[in-house]
Order: C-alpha cells, then sequence, then structure tokens
C-alpha cells in the first residue's frame, strides 16, 4: 500500500490502517465480549469485525508487515500496532498477562489463535452438543432464540459449507432451515406445545421467520390475558374493602354465639338481655308454624248434627 508506506508522517490519509482517529485510545474495549478460554471461536469473530470497521485488522493477520526500524513509515507502524494490542482489554486479567510482552499485535493475536482453537472435529461435536441440549428453561421465547442463533452462526462457520449455485440450491436452504425449525421446537416448553403442533401439521414446514412470528404472537397473547385476571382479583378485593368500611359491623363476629355485627364482650346471650330488646320470629319459623297449623286442622274430625242425631237415636234403641 502507498499509504503505509509513504514517508510523510506529517499527514496520514483517513483510509490508511495508520489512521488513528479521535475515537481510538489504548484504554478502550472494541468488543462487548470479554474472552475467560471459553468461546473463543464466537469471541474471534466479533474481534474480527470490530477490527474490520477500523481497518486494523491487516495488524493481527500479518497482512501488514513492519517495515524497517530506520524507515520513515516505521513510527507510524509502531503507534497504530501499538493502539491494535488494545485487544488485551477485551481478555480477562489472567489471559492478557501471559501475552502482555509479545512484541506485536499479530504475535499475540497468533499466539491466542493456536493455545484456543480446536480443531474442527473437536469444534464440531462441541457445538453440536451445545445445539441439543439447548432448551427454552426460564427464558422467554427472544432470549431462548438468540441463544440458538448464536449456536447457529458457530455451526456453520465451522462446517463452512460452500454456497450452491446450481439448480438444487434452493431445495438445500430449505432442508436446512427446516432442521433449524425442528431444533428450535424441540426446546420449547411443553406450554407451546398447541402452537408447536399447529407449526408441525403445515406442509410444507413455514419459513423460519413465520414460524417464529406464529410464537411470537402466542406469547403475546399469554400476556394480553394475565392483566385482565389481576384486574378483576384488584376490583374485588376493593369492593370487599369498600363494603367493609361502609358497614365496619359486619366485619365482627361473636366466637359465642357465631353471629355477625357485635364481639364476645357484648354479647346479650352473656350479659343478659336489655328490657327494651324485641324478640323477633324469623319467618322460616312462621311459616313452619302455619304448615302445622293448617296439617293440624285437616286432620282433625268434622262433626256434622246429622251424626249427632244418629248417633244418639242409636244410644236410646240401646236403652
Amino acid at each position: 500500500m502507498s499509504d503505509t508506506t509513504s514517508s510523510d508522517s506529517s499527514a496520514i490519509n483517513v483510509s490508511s490502517p495508520y489512521y488513528i482517529g479521535s475515537s481510538d485510545n489504548p484504554n478502550s474495549i472494541i468488543v462487548s465480549i470479554v474472552f475467560n478460554g471459553i468461546g473463543f471461536q464466537s469471541w474471534k469473530r466479533s474481534m474480527i469485525l470490530s477490527l474490520s470497521a477500523k481497518n486494523k485488522l491487516g495488524f493481527v493477520d500479518g497482512s501488514i508487515t513492519p517495515p524497517a526500524i530506520n524507515s520513515p513509515a516505521y513510527s507510524n507502524w509502531h503507534r497504530a500496532n501499538s493502539m491494535v494490542i488494545w485487544i488485551l482489554n477485551s481478555l480477562t486479567k489472567t489471559i492478557a498477562d501471559s501475552v502482555l510482552f509479545l512484541p506485536n499485535a499479530f504475535e499475540i493475536w497468533n499466539e491466542l489463535h493456536q493455545r484456543f482453537e480446536q480443531s474442527d472435529g473437536t469444534l464440531l461435536y462441541n457445538t453440536q452438543q451445545q445445539l441439543f441440549s439447548l432448551s427454552q428453561g426460564t427464558d422467554d421465547f427472544s432470549t431462548y432464540f438468540t441463544k440458538l442463533t448464536k449456536i447457529w452462526d458457530e455451526l456453520r462457520i465451522v462446517q463452512a459449507i460452500p454456497l450452491c449455485t446450481c439448480t438444487a440450491a434452493a431445495s438445500i436452504q430449505k432442508f436446512f432451515e427446516d432442521q433449524r425449525i425442528i431444533q428450535m421446537l424441540m426446546g420449547l416448553n411443553d406450554s407451546y406445545k398447541i402452537v408447536r403442533g399447529q407449526i408441525l401439521m403445515m406442509k410444507p414446514l413455514p419459513s423460519l421467520s413465520a414460524a417464529c412470528s406464529l410464537i411470537i404472537q402466542e406469547e403475546r397473547q399469554r400476556t394480553i390475558s394475565i392483566p385482565s385476571i389481576i384486574n378483576n382479583d384488584a376490583i374485588a378485593m376493593h369492593v370487599n374493602y369498600e363494603s367493609s368500611v361502609s358497614n365496619p359491623k359486619k366485619s365482627l363476629l361473636c366466637t359465642h354465639c357465631k353471629k355477625t355485627g357485635h364481639t364476645k364482650t357484648n354479647c346479650y346471650r352473656l350479659i343478659g338481655f336489655p328490657s327494651s330488646f324485641k324478640f323477633t320470629k324469623s319467618k322460616k319459623d312462621d311459616q313452619k308454624s302455619s304448615v302445622q297449623n293448617v296439617v293440624s286442622t285437616s286432620n282433625s274430625p268434622s262433626i256434622t248434627w246429622n251424626s249427632m242425631n244418629i248417633l244418639f237415636n242409636s244410644l236410646t234403641i240401646r236403652i
């Protein structure tokens, strides 16, 4: 590159990898993932994207070689290389200390790659194991699907399946998408069994985005029904509270006679009835008394004058 070998150190073109912007500083963390020895592929992918965006990837992949020490461009390279060593900020302290004294960013990157890069077979096994052991659990669907997508991306990088441009490309792409739908449905909780059955009954299977849309709609429908139950309970509690406030005697209960409206301290059955107390009969007792009177009246024999005359004449003849 003409920019990388230019002897003019006073002005560096913005497109040059030696250019350092105002937002670049040695303490910045360019990726949110701090590598702790696990998940090197994900961390590596994030680092490559970030370094590419800042036009600094050549310092770690070896495409930008250091110029001679006596070259006018060496100071620009050394400054940019020291800035790229900010990748140490994205490592845990233990790992960062182990590569701190390596001379340049390329050596640090190469050491991390050799130390933590797994063979294709081992990495494929671990990725597949994560995929088939993943389940939704307590996560909502969006969180669960994000975890799935991350594993799928790692698996795609490991497998490195080339793009197909033949006539069967669409069928191959549909096959892989159907596999992802099945994997997603297998990890869903049993509470989604209805929508899961609806998706599996479709022929052909819908696209992955359409299947996700159905599940999200089901999840939103549940969130809509929950507040109505809460509101009904709140209303019932409010009505009970208003009723007790408007008529406080209803909340009193006598532990002796088991009646409401008073307590044991004021129970007349214990302290005696006042002289002005009016005893009343319940309607139930009045109805029972009336029924008994009617029955007793209907069962009593009725004696007529004719019957009395017949009885009197029979007694006279006997005499």
